[in-house]
């Protein structure tokens, strides 16, 4: 069955909606302290939206009865400290639920989790030789099969007949075993905080490259200085001995 939007279920087939498999799958937005004014209240907003929108859905087609959560390791209490710490709105929804019943899953393994994060950063690395590169992006690509592998396999075996799941993930479109029915909770104030973190952005763009031309400008006014480019100084630092970064700003950094 593809997936449904919020408040698709009908009553012609809800009666066959209680007594099957479903996940209520959520895009999990991250925090970011530190953001520019603007993002906590949308933040907030969205995580609120998720609430309501998951209670309405819960009350057609299901309470949830189990939670599993992308990049959480551990299960019950451990996993809620950690959520707690990590993500405060996710673990606002999830708490709710817990409250009232649910169980909250183990879903990551824990080694194959951490290869594919190690992984991905030697891919960030700026490496010389291709055949390193390539072994990397292969040892990545196998970690990230392997750990979809284990994701689908406890979703298989953790939700049982009837019972109604509740899945926070980075990606919506995440696998879900044939059997299950799929579900995305996806509010209008998700597209509201996307849209504002891309103008923040390019705001923050637009600055830097203003920046720059206002440097160069300045740069080449000053006598023997013509065509010297201090911003473009190779091992320019960020004023902590480390090299400069973009700049830019994104959730969760």
């Amino acid at each position: 069955m593809a997936a449904e939007e919020l408040g698709s279920v009908g009553r012609a087939v809800a009666g066959d909606i209680l007594t099957s498999r479903k996940v209520y799958i959520v895009t999990m937005a991250q925090p970011s302290p530190g953001a520019p004014d603007g993002f906590e209240e949308r933040y907030n907003a969205y995580w609120n939206a998720v609430d309501r929108q998951l209670s309405q859905i819960e009350a057609r087609a299901g309470t949830v009865m189990r939670i599993f959560a992308e990049g959480v390791i551990g299960r019950g209490d451990d996993a809620m400290l950690m959520l707690q710490k990590s993500n405060p709105g996710a673990h606002r929804v999830v708490r709710q639920r817990v409250s009232a019943g649910a169980v909250f899953e183990e879903f990551e393994d824990t080694d194959l989790f951490g290869q594919m994060i190690d992984w991905g950063r030697c891919l960030q690395i700026e490496l010389i030789s291709q055949t390193v590169a390539e072994d990397i992006q292969a040892r990545y690509t196998e970690a990230a099969q392997k750990r979809t592998e284990h994701l689908h396999k406890r979703l298989e075996e953790g939700i049982l007949e009837s019972e109604a799941a509740l899945i926070l993930s980075g990606d919506p479109t995440v696998k879900i075993p044939d059997g299950i029915e799929r579900f995305l909770i996806s509010p209008p104030e998700l597209d509201a905080l996307e849209r504002w973190v891309k103008q923040a952005n390019e705001a923050i763009r637009q600055q830097m490259v203003e920046q720059q031309a206002r440097a160069q400008e300045a740069g080449a006014a000053e006598p023997g200085h013509e065509g010297h480019d201090h911003a473009k100084q190779p091992g320019a630092t960020d004023g902590n001995g480390g090299p400069s970064g973009s700049g830019l700003w994104t959730p969760g950094s």
